[in-house]
């Protein structure tokens, strides 16, 4: 058997992060995600892993600061709440329905 030694795969720390196990292996090619590979596979430090739930972003902070400034001058000319995730789902939906009447 082979210890892990504080080491979780990278499907793993995709559940527990809450993103795609792709986005994971980016990141730790990035070198964003400490880790290592061990033949084929991604292992991620679960220390490290830990350190992000409890704080660390992935997005740098000021990244944050500037959607949210951004978003509250859309909403000062617009007097409408930009909600970008709620765009994209409509028009993934109006896209998959029209490829499914397609069909």
């Amino acid at each position: 058997m082979i210890d892990a030694g504080g080491l979780i795969t990278a499907a793993e720390a995709a559940k527990r992060l809450r993103l795609s196990t792709g986005q994971v292996r980016r990141r730790l090619r990035q070198g964003k995600l400490k880790g290592r590979r061990i033949g084929n596979q991604w292992f991620v430090e679960e220390r490290d892993l830990s350190a992000l739930k409890s704080g660390a972003h992935l997005v740098p902070p000021q990244l944050l600061r500037r959607i949210d400034e951004t978003r509250e001058r859309i909403f000062r000319r617009t007097g409408s709440v930009f909600d970008a995730v709620a765009i994209i789902r409509e028009v993934r939906e109006k896209d998959f329905g029209e490829q499914e009447d397609g069909d």
